[in-house]
């Protein structure tokens, strides 16, 4: 209010200055020398404003200022200037200026994509539920020994074709101490078609659930400035639940390994933005068990990812990978069986969309590299934060 007065007293002043100048002609002189009268209210109004602001704890302003800076219009009044929206202001994307400061985050595609690839956790007691399904082709041709009807030996050319539909539930849970519990129950179909050369064929397929899955991961480290990165580890149990492979008449359709499995696993993960690189290693080792034909020990693995995300918007990211499998020899009775190693190496590539502010859609392609890995895989995941 003493800024606006000022501001009146000013203009007042510069019109009752200039009031001769409308009755008639003014000479330079009497100009500069109204002027100069102007001037010397100005200053003397601005030294009471001061006065008075400094009695307040105000900090001064000038008339002038007051002037050339004028205050914003008052509701009712349109603006001349374009105003700024919510989400053009930095609001969540895709919401209103209501959202809560929370919702940003979880509307964030790749901090979701992330979480879907256990590559950050969820904040304390935060949930999420991710059904997905998954299909896995693989086709082999060459020449193999086969007896005709005669009982007789041959050399025949054979394609095999084996097909895997996995549909999976996955449940996660935030704990404390930046640590995470998940829980995964596949559901698998499996097929295998074989055909010979004069074009004999032999379908077998089988379906049922498989191995659950158990995990705890926990955040050692949290990404700083300079090279510390966030560092997870975890472990994680798979349980037999699914089908046993010496136990079934073809094992090619199994639906499990027939025996506990234990991983541990280490993840490195660094910031460039908006590029998130990452690098897990993690080995599985399988326990012995008792089948008819002796102790068997199914190869551990050692497994090693590398790739990265990048954020393309709030909404949408982009993943691409690398992940190289090592299996060892299976055993029997500590005998190696020809054929129970390999290596298995998939170029992925992903796109992560959000659909609403807790529904994430995830897809993901997989490209086999080498023979022991499948010729491609597709999976769709559909993660949904609860709460």
């Amino acid at each position: 209010m003493r800024r606006a007065a000022a501001l009146g007293l000013a203009a007042g002043a510069a019109l009752f200055a200039a009031a001769p100048a409308l009755a008639q002609p003014l000479t330079r002189a009497e100009l500069e020398a109204a002027l100069k009268a102007r001037d010397q209210q100005i200053a003397a109004l601005e030294q009471r404003v001061a006065a008075l602001e400094a009695e307040h704890g105000a900090p001064a302003a000038s008339a002038t200022q007051t002037a050339q800076n004028p205050s914003p219009p008052a509701a009712g009044y349109a603006s001349a200037g374009p105003v700024a929206t919510a989400s053009t202001a930095g609001g969540a994307p895709g919401g209103s200026a209501a959202s809560a400061p929370g919702d940003e985050e979880q509307l964030q595609a790749l901090s979701r994509g992330l979480v879907e690839r256990g590559l950050q956790l969820l904040p304390q007691w935060s949930v999420e539920v991710s059904p997905s399904v998954a299909y896995s082709h693989t086709q082999i041709q060459g020449l193999v020994l086969v007896q005709t009807p005669e009982g007789i030996a041959t050399v025949d050319d054979q394609r095999q074709r084996d097909d895997l539909v996995e549909g999976a539930f996955t449940a996660r849970v935030g704990l404390p101490w930046r640590s995470q519990f998940q829980l995964i129950v596949p559901i698998d179909w499996r097929r295998e078609d074989s055909a010979l050369g004069d074009g004999t064929t032999v379908a077998h397929d089988g379906a049922g659930v498989g191995d659950v899955q158990l995990e705890l991961s926990h955040q050692f480290l949290v990404e700083g400035a300079g090279w510390r990165p966030d560092l997870i580890g975890a472990v994680s149990a798979r349980l037999p639940t699914g089908t046993d492979p010496y136990r079934t008449p073809i094992a090619a359709v199994a639906t499990g390994l027939g025996t506990p499995q234990i991983t541990g696993r280490l993840t490195a993960l660094k910031t460039l933005d908006p590029l998130v690189f990452y690098s897990t290693l993690s080995y599985s080792a399988n326990l012995p068990y008792k089948e008819q034909i002796g102790e068997v020990h199914i190869g551990d693995d050692i497994d090693w990812q590398l790739g990265g995300l990048l954020a393309v918007s709030p909404d949408t990211s982009l993943s691409f990978g690398f992940d190289q499998q090592f299996r060892f020899d299976t055993r029997v009775d500590g005998k190696a069986i020809p054929g129970g190693n390999g290596v298995a190496a998939v170029a992925q590539f992903g796109v992560d969309q959000v659909l609403s502010s807790r529904v994430l859609l995830d897809l993901t392609l997989g490209v086999g590299l080498t023979r022991d890995a499948p010729d491609y895989s597709f999976m769709v995941s559909i993660p949904i934060r609860l709460r």
